[in-house]
């Protein structure tokens, strides 16, 4: 009889022999790399082991990243029942490794004891499950003979939809971040070409950046079917990228590899990856002959692009004045290092129109920076997506919309997942009266961003301009809910008020300016409020705005927007008329928002929306959605 020892520890047994956890005699499943990996901690119990060299044991020759070193240990501490912050069992040393600190006893276990009444009537029982086992065969052989032509083979798990997640640096220097940062960027836009394929935004993946969850928490709360993680090393002027595909659904490696390239040829690595992923997908065979995600950029590369591209889009996501302004900063070094980088020239463009968009800057300047930026980004390289985006935008915010509505469908020809192009494509869906189809496409762009505010918000505008309120409520909520820092008290006060529910919308108000620090606009809701109610309190507010602009830049649309809320029409109208004068963005929009249902009859408003809309206006107002209060 084999004799074999046993590790316990607690509640659990560890049998390597037999490959096998249990706790209490109930067995626990684990994928083989968590056991392997739980087996040399009890082997090496009370000493630190080193992520290293758990990478070189339990992995062997596999190429992992630290990631997966990290995932694995995540789900040992699961099946386990252990806290990371208080361990029983496994204690983790950040940035260093592991150690196994439960009290272990070895025991001996005999494989096949048993009992003597089972010994006694082993040959009986043995033959009779010989002679059992040999029909069951035959049943089995001669029922699938019959049946096979009617049965289907198991259908693989197709990967539609995947997220690239934070690379780690493994240079020790916190400095190389922002190339690694910018590396992931690249990757996610590469893939993103990739056809029927959904990429999620780089934004949306930020807050996993040292995550323990497992892959299939990671992949659910994405909304995808698979992972991309990796780590890099950058030195002596190359790079070391090591990259693995997880299922989301299973937590389980379906291909690594590990590239290294010298650094001016970060471009090349990208596309390689890009290439490999897309082959281990199934994707790239259906991509168009000399479309490859590749094919999107330029080689070799001043290493610093790399660095100020990411610099860039990191100070973009904080949509504050000073973040854009550092960013536009950091792309305009990008641009004058490389001036045929296009992807830096996009996000250029996305800079300046949040710029506008905003109100860092008067609109029109910042749409003729948009505009040029784009067309640099279209000259710099016509198979990427974004520059036909940005395009589109210059056009669709200053009337020309059956032209932004053909670059769009460019953008989206050659990035199915561009989140700008399919926000473009919804508002063309808009100005064409197709409102179901146009959220429709928003529920996929957020889809693509669930947690990247640029990419979720136009979800509930849209609804707010159907008419739809509680739904846009809900969405608004959500997305407050989802991105916290991020405040919606203003949107909320806009549905609250079309509803008629007028404190809960001065309420909101209030919340908005609390959050910014705005105490002048506070102070005046405040006093309107104490002299005439709701409505005083937004005739007061619009009065202060007037006040701000003669200070600095105020949209002359808010101003006409708060005034129409308060039902002073002249007042709106007259400011409304400086927003078209000005180019505000927002006055694009001016025959769809239910806060100017008020002005619709008025011919004052109407001679506005000729100058938006000019030849289409006739369309758009046989379209429109409107209830008037």
């Amino acid at each position: 009889m084999n004799r074999h020892l046993v590790s316990r520890f607690g509640d659990f047994e560890a049998d390597p022999e037999a490959w096998r956890l249990s706790r209490d005699g109930a067995e626990i499943h684990l994928d083989p790399v968590v056991l392997k990996l739980l087996f040399y901690l009890i082997e090496n119990c009370g000493r630190l082991v080193t992520r290293q060299e758990l990478m070189d044991t339990v992995w062997g020759d596999t190429v992992i990243s630290e990631s997966a070193l990290t995932k694995a240990a995540a789900r040992l501490r699961k099946a386990l029942g252990d806290d990371s912050a208080n361990h029983r069992y496994l204690e983790t040393v950040r940035s260093q490794g592991y150690r196994f600190v439960a009290p272990v006893e070895e025991a001996e276990h005999l494989d096949g004891a048993d009992s003597p009444s089972r010994k006694a009537r082993g040959p009986t029982l043995r033959r009779g499950l010989l002679v059992g086992a040999a029909l069951v065969a035959m049943i089995m052989v001669v029922g699938y003979w019959f049946l096979a032509p009617l049965r289907e083979p198991p259908e693989e798990k197709i990967i539609r939809s995947l997220a690239v997640l934070p690379l780690d640096n493994l240079t020790g220097d916190p400095e190389q971040d922002n190339f690694v940062d910018g590396l992931q960027d690249l990757l996610t836009t590469q893939l993103s070409q990739l056809p029927g394929l959904r990429v999620t935004s780089r934004q949306s993946t930020i807050r996993y950046r040292g995550s323990e969850l497992p892959a299939t928490e990671i992949a659910e709360q994405l909304g995808v079917d698979a992972l991309v993680e990796g780590s890099l090393l950058r030195k002596n002027g190359t790079i070391e990228l090591t990259i693995q595909l997880v299922c989301g659904c299973k937590d389980e490696h379906l291909w690594a590899e590990r590239y290294a390239r010298d650094t001016s040829r970060v471009f090349d690595l990208v596309s390689d990856v890009a290439n490999a992923v897309g082959v281990e997908i199934g994707a790239s065979a259906a991509s168009p002959e000399g479309e490859r995600p590749g094919a999107a950029y330029m080689n070799p590369v001043d290493p610093r692009v790399i660095d100020a591209y990411a610099l860039g889009i990191k100070q973009l996501d904080r949509l504050s004045r000073d973040g854009i302004r550092s960013a536009i900063e950091a792309l305009e070094t990008a641009v004058a290092i490389e001036p045929q980088f296009g992807l830096a020239w996009g996000q250029l463009s996305l800079a300046y129109t949040m710029q506008g968009m905003f109100g860092f800057i008067p609109p029109r300047e910042s749409k003729e920076k948009l505009r040029a930026c784009s067309l640099r980004a279209i000259e710099a390289n016509p198979k990427l997506s974004i520059g036909h985006s940005g395009f589109g935008w210059a056009n669709f915010y200053t009337g020309r919309f059956d032209r932004a509505c053909a670059l769009f469908a460019e953008a989206l020809r050659l990035n199915p997942s561009a989140p700008y192009a399919l926000h473009g494509e919804a508002d063309c869906l808009l100005f064409d009266g197709r409102m179901d189809e146009s959220i429709a496409r928003l529920r996929e762009l957020q889809k693509i961003g669930p947690f990247n505010t640029i990419d979720s918000l136009p979800l509930p505008s849209h609804l707010y301009m159907a008419h739809r309120f509680e739904e846009s409520i809900d969405e608004a909520r959500a997305l407050q809910a989802r991105i916290p820092q991020y405040s919606m008290h203003f949107f909320l006060a806009l549905l609250y008020w079309e509803q008629g529910r007028f404190d809960e919308a001065i309420e909101e108000e209030r919340l908005e300016f609390e959050h910014r620090g705005d105490s002048a606009l506070l102070a005046a809701l405040e006093a309107g409020l104490d002299a005439d109610g709701p409505q005083g309190a937004l005739r007061f507010k619009a009065e202060a705005l007037v006040a701000r602009s003669n200070e600095s830049y105020v949209d002359p649309n808010d101003i006409g927007e708060t005034f129409a809320r308060a039902g002073l029409i002249d007042e709106a109208i007259r400011w409304l008329d400086k927003a078209v004068e000005n180019g505000s963005y927002k006055i694009t929009y001016i025959a769809f928002w239910p806060h100017f249902d008020l002005l619709r009859d008025d011919p004052r408003f109407r001679g506005l929306e000729e100058r938006v809309y000019g030849e289409k206006v006739q369309d758009i107002r046989r379209l429109r959605i409107s209830t008037p209060r």
